[in-house]
Parts: C-alpha cells; sequence; structure tokens
C-alpha cells in the first residue's frame, strides 16, 4: 500500500512539473532557459528544429497510415526515425525519403516490423522520466527516450562523460535488456562557449 501511495505521489509531482514546464514553454523565457541548457549552438538548434519539421512531413507524406506509429528526430543534421511499420518495404521507403531531404547528413532508424507477441517488460518512458529525477547523473532536460517493443531507444546530444553516465543510470532505472544508444556528441566546434563564472566563485 505504501509503495502505491509513493509511485502515485511521484506520478503526481511529475504531472505538476510537466504542466509547470509546458505553460514556460509559451512564454520567451522559457524557451530560452531549454535552448540555453542544449549542447547545441542555437544556430543549430534551429536547424534542427526546421529539419525535424521537414522529416516529420516526408513521413506523412510517405506513409500516412503510420504517422502515430513513427516518431522522428533530428540532432546536428543527422535524422533517426524510430517507431513500428508494417512492412520491410515501409521501413525501406522511410528511410530512402529521409535520405533525400536536403540538409540531413545521414539517418538512423530502428523500425521493427509491429509484433502482437507479448514483451518483455520494460518501465514505460513516463516512468523513466520520473526516476531519473532522482538520478544526477541522468540530464532528462537533453535527452529523449522512446520505447518500442520493450527496447529503449534513447536519443539527444551529450558529452562522452555524460553519455556514459546517462546510459548507466538509464539502464538501472528502465529494467531494459536492450538499449539503443542514438546519442549525438558535439563537436568543439558545435559546442556553446561557457559562461565564465563570477569572479566571486573563482575563489570558492
Amino acid at each position: 500500500m505504501i509503495k502505491h501511495l509513493q509511485i502515485l505521489s511521484l506520478t503526481l509531482l511529475f504531472l505538476l512539473s510537466s504542466l509547470i514546464v509546458a505553460h514556460a514553454a509559451f512564454l520567451p523565457y522559457g524557451r530560452m532557459y531549454k535552448a540555453a541548457k542544449d549542447d547545441r549552438t542555437y544556430i543549430t538548434q534551429a536547424q534542427d528544429s526546421r529539419l525535424q519539421l521537414q522529416l516529420h512531413k516526408t513521413i506523412l507524406l510517405t506513409i500516412p497510415s503510420e504517422l502515430l506509429s513513427v516518431s522522428s528526430y533530428v540532432y546536428l543534421g543527422h535524422g533517426f526515425i524510430v517507431g513500428e511499420v508494417e512492412t520491410e518495404e515501409q521501413s525501406r521507403e522511410l528511410v530512402a525519403a529521409a535520405g533525400k531531404l536536403n540538409g540531413i547528413n545521414g539517418v538512423s532508424y530502428y523500425l521493427p516490423l509491429k509484433s502482437k507477441k507479448d514483451q518483455t517488460e520494460t518501465s514505460s518512458a513516463l516512468e523513466i522520466k520520473i526516476n531519473a529525477m532522482f538520478e544526477p547523473d541522468y540530464p532528462s532536460s537533453k535527452l529523449t527516450v522512446k520505447i518500442v517493443q520493450g527496447v529503449v531507444v534513447i536519443l539527444g546530444v551529450l558529452t562522452p562523460d555524460e553519455q556514459q553516465n546517462a546510459l548507466k543510470s538509464l539502464k538501472k532505472i528502465s529494467g531494459a535488456d536492450k538499449v539503443i544508444n542514438f546519442i549525438q556528441t558535439p563537436s568543439l566546434g558545435e559546442t556553446k562557449r561557457k559562461r565564465p563564472r563570477p569572479l566571486r566563485n573563482l575563489f570558492n
């Protein structure tokens, strides 16, 4: 009983925080804060957002029936397609169409065929986000998690050290047997300059 109450409390806490973040996203400073947390330069973030919209449109035009089953992402100009499809032909069509987009420098995908078999029990994306709140080495604001047939797919942009720590934390909190790492590493030219710390902090 106590365990159920704890889970309920955590769920309510997460939903409340999500509402706050969602509300902030409509405000200029909310968008600025989210952009500032990202390791990509602001120009790269804008370019990736534009390419992601184009990739989403491409999926809609190529296989409209699978739009709800397939998600698209773009990080550092690289496209990602994650979800389920009915046939191998659909998978090939999606990847081929995505690769033709102007500005996309490559395409990675995880598109298993839809299955009616019972999948191994894995934490949902919501549960992972809730549990990640208590993991200091898991930068949830920089990562996207997608669960496909019990397989955890993780996307985002992190430094090598951040990636290693995040993957360790993810495997611990997700309980998944398989994790597909689609995290990108920013080049030195893509990483935003860190602002110098205030002078008073240099002596702490």
